[in-house]
């Protein structure tokens, strides 16, 4: 208890050195505020004009960047704040501190001060080693000792002076920045700390002509980039770009149009990869813009189906990936179904007319479109993505579309010509066929005229649908009625069953006969005849010279003839041989007409079939198809031979065939003759009828004139 009462009577140091030491202690504060202060204005002007030069000399840095560098500058002034401001004031700054300043300031006081201010605080050492007394005398010492002493030489004024004058200058700088450009600082305090889309104030504004903010293009295609300018329009404008893979460049664009309103291009040759873009000129430079590439649409795999119409009883075909190119039947239903490579905003089927149909979207990647092409054509789908790109390249498929043709209809009467009699039974031959079956066949004859009525000629074994039709009757001329002196037409009609365009009908080409009498038809019969003897008389002596030149060429073989001059001389022989093969054929099937039309015409007696087909048309038969074959085939054996070595046998087998040919000549011949007598009986037997029945006549009138006198 006695030591705290004699430390509580302790000496407190005269309250003006006291005040003076405070002052210091404030002074070396506001110091230090100060110098803290214009360190950071200094800072934030410093700052504030690297960021008005990157942002005005880019014209306008993306709203990132400016963030960015203002987050940058907020970090570096509150560095300095804490530096050289906050941390200072932090330090403990009191009496005790100022004195040790000013004794450094006046080391002639010799720690007394600072003693002085301890012993004033309380803050002292052991009570036996001090003693009121003595603390008491060193705070009277101290007090006289500083009495006359300049505190404020702590603090250096200089310094103080030189902030003072460096924070006026930053204030003056700010405020000549405000007071002769404010827009300017106003648009930069917009732009870089409220961190607003202001654009700064220039002559010249590109404008890139985009949909969007992005450029959107196809791999390996020329990207075309255009601009205008608003404002003054330069006359260059310089393209810069940089690929993802590094790769950079600036090239000129294209300045077209007039001074007053220039448009600028720039093609992108071949890209390959994304890049980004800018352009550059007058006192403009804008935004970086992305370039993004991606494939084209196209088709991945295709199918068509094919429903061909209900008459033609076909089913339904489905043609798989690859098939471009089908056949359709007309009326059919075409469904083209494709899947696209990639997601579309818009897919249609378009042919060289236009659009033919919308789509319709059986899920995410096929498309499928039905439609019924009425003639052939082409078509493509048109694809369009979520960005716009379309398929450049179709895929085109090919659509035939195949009309269906009327039924094929054909009536034959073979071995018979243009003149029959009453008697003649013909064999009609109906043929007709429908690639998708026949619905009805209607065989006709009429009498007289084109015009007469048509009349049934009944075909029990037709049957409808059937697809193709052949059958050969035999019908009487009788059973039409015909008379001789009447025409007789026969012919036939086809229908099928389409009934899209049909139905397909067509008509047969009408068979026109003339019905002739017996003797009529015998006489026109012998008429052919002799004209076809007199054409196998020529073959005959064509058959003869051909004999002459080939011993001619025997002859000189004999002699001093190659091989090679052989055989161009034979060459030629050969070609008369065998187209005399061919002829006498000819005349053997006009023989054959004439026995078939005897026969049809049922004019055919036993020795006319006999001379017919035993005495000429087997004989010649014989000769087109074997002897006459086989002497051409010498011929050309004999070109083929060695020099010298002559085939003495073509001379006997041309006499051989020459004899033949002499006999069926012969034959004709003598059976000429006989057809002349009779013909000439049948005249006399004509005539006599004749004047029978004018004798019959003329009596027949006598006496119903002596009647009725």
């Amino acid at each position: 208890m006695a030591m705290s009462n004699s430390y509580s009577n302790q000496p407190d140091l005269d309250k003006h050195v006291r005040a003076r030491l405070m002052r210091v202690v404030r002074r070396l504060r506001m110091l230090v505020t100060l110098d803290a202060i214009m360190r950071m204005a200094a800072m934030m002007l410093v700052l504030s004009v690297i960021s008005f030069a990157m942002d005005y000399g880019s014209h306008g840095l993306r709203w990132s960047m400016r963030f960015a560098y203002g987050a940058a500058a907020l970090a570096i002034v509150l560095f300095i704040a804490w530096r050289r401001l906050l941390k200072p004031l932090r330090l403990k700054m009191g009496p005790a501190e100022a004195a040790h300043l000013v004794e450094r300031s006046y080391p002639q006081l010799s720690s007394v001060l600072i003693s002085a201010v301890r012993f004033s605080s309380g803050e002292m050492p052991q009570r036996s080693s001090n003693s009121p007394a003595l603390m008491r005398s060193v705070i009277d010492k101290a007090t006289a000792a500083v009495s006359g002493l300049d505190f404020d030489v702590v603090v250096n004024r200089q310094h103080a002076h030189r902030v003072s004058i460096r924070l006026i200058v930053l204030v003056a700088l700010s405020a000549s920045a405000l007071f002769l450009a404010p827009e300017v600082v106003g648009m930069w305090f917009e732009r870089n700390v409220l961190l607003q889309k202001t654009p700064w104030p220039q002559r010249t504004h590109l404008v890139v002509e985009l949909d969007g903010e992005v450029l959107f293009g196809a791999i390996g295609d020329d990207l075309i980039i255009q601009a205008h300018a608003e404002g003054d329009p330069p006359r260059e404008v310089e393209f810069h770009y940089e690929t993802i893979s590094g790769k950079r460049g600036r090239e000129m664009m294209v300045t077209v149009g007039s001074a007053s309103a220039y448009r600028y291009r720039y093609t992108f040759k071949d890209a390959k990869e994304n890049f980004q873009f800018s352009l550059r000129g007058g006192d403009d430079r804008t935004r970086w813009y992305e370039a993004k590439l991606e494939e084209r649409p196209h088709v991945a795999a295709s199918e068509i189906q094919v429903d061909p119409p209900a008459y033609s009883l076909q089913a339904l075909v489905t043609h798989g990936d690859g098939q471009r190119h089908i056949e359709v039947l007309q009326g059919s239903q075409v469904t083209l179904a494709v899947m696209a490579s990639k997601s579309l905003a818009e897919i249609s089927l378009v042919n060289g007319d236009g659009p033919v149909s919308q789509t319709e979207s059986a899920d995410d990647s096929w498309s499928r479109v039905t439609f019924s092409p009425k003639e052939t054509d082409t078509y493509h789908f048109q694809m369009r993505d979520q960005v716009g790109l379309d398929n450049k390249r179709p895929v085109r498929f090919s659509i035939r579309v195949i009309e269906d043709e009327p039924p094929f209809v054909r009536v034959r009467i073979p071995g018979v010509g243009d003149m029959v009699t009453r008697e003649a039974i013909l064999p009609i031959a109906v043929e007709c066929r429908d690639t998708y079956g026949l619905a009805t066949l209607e065989l006709f004859y009429r009498v007289d005229d084109e015009t007469a009525e048509e009349m049934p000629v009944s075909l029990p074994e037709f049957v409808p649908a059937r697809k193709q039709f052949l059958t050969t009757m035999n019908w009487p001329i009788l059973a039409s009625e015909a008379v001789e002196g009447d025409r007789l037409f026969l012919g036939a009609h086809a229908s099928d069953f389409n009934d899209v365009t049909g139905p397909g009908t067509s008509d047969a080409t009408v068979v026109t006969l003339r019905i002739v009498s017996r003797d009529e038809l015998l006489a026109e019969l012998s008429r052919r005849e002799q004209e076809y003897r007199l054409d196998f008389q020529r073959i005959v002596h064509s058959q003869e010279r051909l004999r002459g030149d080939l011993l001619t060429v025997a002859r000189q073989a004999r002699g001093e003839l190659d091989n090679a001059q052989l055989a161009q001389l034979l060459s030629p022989l050969e070609r008369r041989q065998r187209n005399l093969a061919r002829s006498v054929n000819i005349v053997r099937q006009q023989f054959q007409q004439i026995l078939d039309e005897l026969r049809i015409n049922q004019l055919d007696t036993k020795d006319e079939v006999e001379r017919l087909a035993g005495s000429i048309i087997a004989p010649l038969t014989s000769l087109a198809t074997r002897d006459l074959i086989d002497a051409a085939d010498e011929i050309r054996r004999w070109s083929r031979q060695s020099q010298g070595q002559v085939d003495r046998s073509i001379d006997k087998n041309q006499e051989v065939i020459l004899r033949k040919m002499q006999s069926i000549l012969d034959g004709m011949i003598q059976w000429e003759g006989y057809h002349e007598l009779v013909n000439m009986l049948r005249d006399i037997m004509r005539l006599q009828n004749e004047l029978h029945t004018e004798t019959k006549d003329s009596l027949d009138k006598r006496g119903d004139d002596v009647f009725e006198d």
